[in-house]
């Protein structure tokens, strides 16, 4: 399958412990698996270069999008648990390659420490669960639907593209069960105490990416994630939000870059 040719998720349904969900895949080849946000209205297109040389899933959490809800997940480590089984049954058994986005890096870590040796490569964007109290995460449930948005973009092209969509009433019923969704998992605490000390046993290769203009997460909360982490290196984007792969494309580039190298020289950071 040549780059041109990736221009689409083929869709698909799965069941895993009695829930249905929905899982997107694109390309051949190394499995590598995307966990994403708190969100999924923004889509993923952003993310096909990644399908040119292998094999692009995309599990839709349950409780998000057009996966069904789960009752029994109150808590980020059971969303790591769920993928655990539901990886097991996509076939994913040998070493994948993972990256996760806000919640889904939150997730993606917590896999990793707890199902290591299923993970060869680990990536994070502007991952949630780190409590940073000089530079704290931004209370989701606070702000206001209107200004979401411009909470979670920087970049005034790649807003006014969202902004142009005008907003259904499905969508906003949508809108609406995902936020549920995640005040199920983060509505007491939008951290995991545990988290650093957890952290320092990943021996994982492990790239940490932000948006230089993130207001949900700050940038700075990037060098106390590789502070916990052996083999960490960052990357930061400059005039970037959280959405980072939708704001820039040096984002996938660059994840792309770390994905198809064999060795980390070590600890770094650099602007892109």
């Amino acid at each position: 399958m040549t780059a041109s040719a990736v221009r689409d998720f083929l869709k698909r349904d799965v069941t895993a412990s009695g829930v249905r969900v929905q899982v997107m895949e694109a390309g051949h080849g190394h499995a590598t698996v995307y966990l994403h946000g708190a969100g999924t209205m923004s889509g993923f297109g952003d993310l096909l270069p990644l399908a040119r040389n292998r094999r692009l899933i995309i599990p839709i959490h349950p409780g998000f999008g057009a996966s069904e809800d789960d009752p029994r997940i109150d808590s980020v480590l059971d969303y790591a648990i769920h993928y655990a089984g539901l990886f097991s049954q996509l076939g994913l058994i040998g070493p994948i390659d993972l990256i996760g986005h806000s919640l889904g890096g939150w997730i993606a870590s917590l896999f990793t420490i707890f199902y290591g040796h299923r993970v060869r490569r680990l990536a994070l964007a502007c991952p949630a669960g780190l409590r940073v109290p000089e530079h704290p995460t931004t209370d989701l449930f606070m702000i206001p639907p209107e200004r979401l948005l411009s909470h979670l973009i920087s970049n005034p092209e790649t807003l006014k593209r969202f902004t142009s969509v005008g907003m259904t009433n499905d969508m906003r019923i949508a809108r609406y069960r995902e936020t549920t969704s995640l005040a199920r998992v983060m509505w007491d605490r939008n951290y995991e105490p545990k988290l650093g000390r957890w952290l320092e046993g990943l021996t994982t290769p492990t790239l940490v990416m932000w948006g230089e203009q993130d207001r949900v997460m700050p940038a700075q909360q990037a060098e106390h994630w590789a502070r916990h982490l052996a083999h960490a290196q960052i990357e930061t984007f400059p005039g970037a939000g959280h959405l980072l792969f939708a704001e820039t494309p040096s984002a996938v580039e660059c994840l792309e870059a770390f994905l198809n190298t064999e060795h980390l020289e070590g600890s770094r950071t650099s602007e892109v």
